[in-house]
């Protein structure tokens, strides 16, 4: 039957049309973005997931920030304590000097005094944004996250100033002489007690920084994985659709012209 109240055709084929423009939609969308899912109505359980290690990837940026602070620091106090050691070399030098009855002691202890200065002012200087982990004990804590978890590094400042290694500067005789070596010596093994625990703190947080960065990376390559469009078969389908969309038009055309056909019987 001939109708041109009800045209059959031309609804399925504006049914059709209107099918292929939401995937040509959804296609152009997937290209603009090179997402498969970019919203909780194209895979809700896939987005949520992909929320999820979203927030993942955005805490392990903040952890790698702060481990890279935390290396920051702690390289500061390696290269302070280093330089104390250095210093301590050069004050046992000055007063081995002063066993040899030949020098002048007096220009030797001024020159110790300079030494001992010299290591005040490393230690003064040994800080990092606010944090001097060798010349604050009780004070400054650097803490440092790890993980995911809330697994802390926790690294507490200790002093390596002068008057803390007790340095004395007296080369006058043979007894203080001596008494200043003891001194010299027991200030080389706690300077060099603390470089050995600073040097593993910073093996520890260089270690993991890699770690932090590879799982970040890894998360996201999954992160990849789970909504990353094909961008080579969306390209192809959106050929497709747009040739589709064509030719569906072309049809829904056909099926509007049928009605007209009726005129020809009143003519």
């Amino acid at each position: 039957m001939a109708s041109i109240n009800t045209n059959a055709n031309a609804m399925s084929g504006l049914r059709m049309l209107n099918m292929t423009q939401t995937a040509l939609s959804k296609t152009q969308t997937m290209l603009e973005t090179g997402l498969r899912v970019s919203s909780a109505k194209d895979a809700p359980a896939t987005f949520v997931i992909a929320q999820g290690m979203r927030s993942d990837i955005g805490a392990l940026g903040a952890i790698s920030e702060g481990i890279a602070f935390g290396e920051a620091t702690i390289g500061v106090a390696m290269a302070g304590a280093t330089s104390i050691l250095e210093q301590l070399t050069e004050l046992e030098t000055l007063a081995t000097q002063a066993q040899n009855g030949g020098l002048d002691d007096s220009i030797l202890s001024t020159q110790a005094v300079a030494v001992l200065a010299q290591i005040t002012a490393i230690t003064a200087g040994s800080e990092f944004n606010g944090v001097n982990l060798i010349n604050n004990a009780g004070t400054d804590v650097l803490t440092v996250p790890t993980d995911l978890a809330g697994s802390t590094l926790t690294y507490t400042a200790t002093n390596l100033d002068a008057a803390t290694l007790a340095l004395t500067t007296d080369f006058s005789t043979a007894a203080n002489i001596t008494t200043a070596l003891g001194f010299i010596t027991a200030a080389q093994t706690t300077v060099g007690a603390a470089l050995t625990q600073i040097g593993t703190t910073a093996s520890r947080l260089e270690s993991q920084g890699e770690f932090t960065q590879l799982l970040t990376d890894s998360m996201k390559e999954g992160l990849g994985a789970l909504v990353d469009a094909d961008m080579a078969a969306v390209a192809a389908e959106l050929t497709a659709l747009q040739t589709k969309e064509q030719l569906n038009v072309q049809s829904l055309s056909i099926a509007n012209q049928a009605p007209q056909t009726i005129l020809s019987l009143f003519r």
